[in-house]
């Protein structure tokens, strides 16, 4: 199994230490911004990381858990496709109004030579809470308008306040580690479709969403869960970006 992540925040790297840990050494990490203080509360960064390339900093964590894992941070060096049990994992900030990604993120288009039929967990963080998107061959990734009207379709989110508001601040680092444990079996499980000869829409959707509906997680509680449908009526980014 290989696995190219792309975008290394706190969650994604801890996605990939999760990952190590149920046996995956193929990893490939791409991040060249540098680890800031809110990545740190997953554990997979040190605060001696803080101001390293992330990718860097990722890179010697997973060495020192496991000496047989030797991860590299080259996407143009990732397999093919027609190599089974090939993953992706895009993880972004919410794109702002005028459809740029937030400082430090880096466009998908940055990276040249990813095989369009690659299938791609993506993931993208927007006021606290991580909305997950359909599995869907990488050609068909959604951009930052799909990602936003998605956003804008669910259902309006209180902040927390009083004590929901302690304990929110309290379990933020908790929240993110059960949902990279979650992630970590919807990827295992999408390279395993992969394995098996299963078709590249809906990879490793658990039955609650099911085959296109995306998952909206909110701390602090891991299984408050939500199902949005994906809202791609703003473009024809759905048809192909390769």
């Amino acid at each position: 199994m290989h696995v190219l992540l792309l975008g290394l925040d706190g969650l994604a790297a801890a996605l990939a230490v999760r990952l190590l840990r149920c046996g995956v050494l193929g990893l490939n990490v791409s991040d060249t911004a540098p680890v800031a203080a809110a990545d740190l509360g997953t554990g997979a960064y040190r605060p001696a990381d803080v101001g390293r390339s992330r990718e860097a900093a990722l890179r010697r964590r997973l060495r020192e858990l496991d000496p047989r894992c030797a991860p590299v941070s080259a996407p143009e060096l990732f397999p093919g496709a027609l190599l089974p049990g090939t993953v992706v994992v895009h993880s972004s900030g919410r794109p702002a109004p005028d459809g740029r990604l937030p400082p430090g993120a880096v466009e998908p288009e940055a990276w040249a030579g990813i095989d369009p039929r690659h299938p791609v967990v993506s993931l993208h963080h927007a006021d606290g809470v991580l909305l997950r998107w359909p599995t869907v061959p990488w050609a068909h990734r959604p951009c930052p308008d799909c990602v936003r009207a998605t956003l804008e379709h669910t259902q309006p989110r209180t902040a927390p306040h009083g004590t929901a508001a302690v304990l929110a601040a309290w379990a933020g680092a908790a929240h993110a580690e059960a949902v990279a444990v979650r992630l970590a079996v919807e990827v295992l499980a999408v390279a395993l479709d992969s394995l098996c000869g299963a078709g590249a829409e809906g990879h490793g959707h658990r039955e609650q969403g099911g085959a296109g509906r995306a998952a909206l997680y909110a701390p602090p509680w891991p299984d408050a869960v939500s199902w949005p449908e994906p809202d791609r009526s703003r473009c024809l980014c759905g048809l192909d970006q390769a």
